[in-house]
């Protein structure tokens, strides 16, 4: 708005000066004309001024990375580490394809050696060389049935496994081993194949959780967090060789879990089962009803329990909904009264769960909709 009223004053100033230059004499027209020039001139500079205001604070949101990530990026920039592709629009969220593609950059520098970008394609949605190569050196893998899903969003586990690939294949030589285990709350969610990844990773301080002790394993990644974190394996390998080590410096212990062992072993129960379709009277392998879920689980940990909701209700002993731990049975009652629902808490005000015919084995909050309203009590079984 400022800018047009200012436009339209300049024009309304130029319309003047040019009536002004036809009424006067000539021994005026050489001052009127200096006087015009100067007015185009400032037309010309305030229409540029305003629009480079107005257009700025896209640029920065969309192609300045955000500050945090500033330095870290300038830097890969400066020694190639990144691709193009990822280039600007740092805060959109990175695909298969451009994290496969940055991956491939940084196993050239660990390993110090060019990459040949020839070799048989195992995928029928990509035919991007660097695609290929990555996966002939081991260091991505597609989703099954051919398929790598190069435009689709990369998880943070996957990000992990790829990062933690590119440094084994890069760096053979060096010692994996060690206590690296580090239990973040929703590390029953990290699917089984990138739990050793996350957790070395982690340790390593090459990448971190999202707060709360939580790693968000399904989560996205932006690019610039992407490339923040391809640049720290950088750092942490420079380290390692400027200091002659077999091993990248594990500059944070990991947690070992002091929780009861049979509560380990149902976050680990638990991610397996998700998907699985609801089949009443179902108490598995293969499908579940609600109560079958809960009694296939706990009997996994050795725990024998009713068979039905409103007989598993009288198992354990009553906590309240504020002290839910992982592991604890919730009940609901869709009349208020008589129990016709029951799953696993999980934390985070979210429970697992097999809800109804026609769809799977879930997790989904118990703090809002309609499990809120139909909450009904919790039980205890493992202290």
């Amino acid at each position: 708005m400022v800018f047009m009223v200012r436009c339209k004053l300049l024009i309304y100033s130029l319309i003047s000066i040019t009536t002004l230059d036809r009424k006067v004499g000539k021994e005026m027209k050489v001052e009127a004309g200096k006087y015009k020039f100067i007015l185009i001139f400032t037309i010309i500079l305030t229409i540029v001024s305003n629009f480079t205001y107005a257009v700025s604070p896209l640029v920065d949101d969309i192609q300045v990375p955000s500050p945090w990530a500033q330095k870290d990026i300038e830097k890969a920039i400066e020694i190639s580490l990144v691709t193009e592709k990822v280039l600007g629009n740092y805060k959109k969220a990175i695909t298969r394809e451009e994290f496969a593609e940055l991956a491939l950059e940084l196993y050239k520098f660990l390993a110090g050696e060019e990459v040949g970008l020839e070799g048989e394609n195992s995928f029928v949605d990509t035919h991007n060389p660097r695609i290929i190569a990555a996966n002939k050196l081991g260091i991505i893998a597609g989703r099954g049935h051919g398929k790598f899903a190069p435009l689709e969003n990369i998880t943070r586990e996957e990000l992990a496994v790829i990062l933690y690939r590119t440094l084994k294949i890069a760096k053979p030589r060096y010692d994996y081993s060690g206590d690296h285990e580090h239990y973040f709350n929703d590390y029953y969610l990290i699917s089984p194949w990138a739990k050793e990844a996350v957790d070395y990773l982690y340790v390593t301080e090459i990448i971190n959780g999202v707060g709360s002790n939580r790693f968000n394993p399904k989560g996205k990644t932006t690019r610039e967090e992407a490339i923040v974190t391809v640049k720290r394996m950088y750092d942490k390998v420079l380290e390692a060789e400027r200091d002659r080590k077999n091993s990248l410096i594990v500059s944070r212990s990991g947690i070992r879990s002091v929780e009861n062992p049979l509560i380990i072993q149902l976050k680990n129960l638990i991610p397996k089962e998700l998907g699985k379709p609801y089949i009443w009277g179902g108490v598995g392998p293969n499908g579940y009803d609600c109560s079958g879920l809960v009694y296939y689980l706990y009997k996994k940990i050795g725990i024998n329990l009713p068979r039905t909701s409103r007989t598993q209700v009288n198992a354990g002993t009553y906590v309240a909904k504020k002290d839910l731990k992982f592991g604890d049975i919730v009940f609901f009652a869709r009349n208020g009264k008589t129990i016709n629902h029951v799953g696993i808490y999980v934390g985070d005000g979210n429970f697992v769960h097999a809800p109804q015919s026609g769809d799977v084995v879930k997790i989904s909050t118990l703090m809002s909709g309609y499990y809120a309203r139909s909450y009904y009590t919790a039980r205890r079984v493992v202290h």
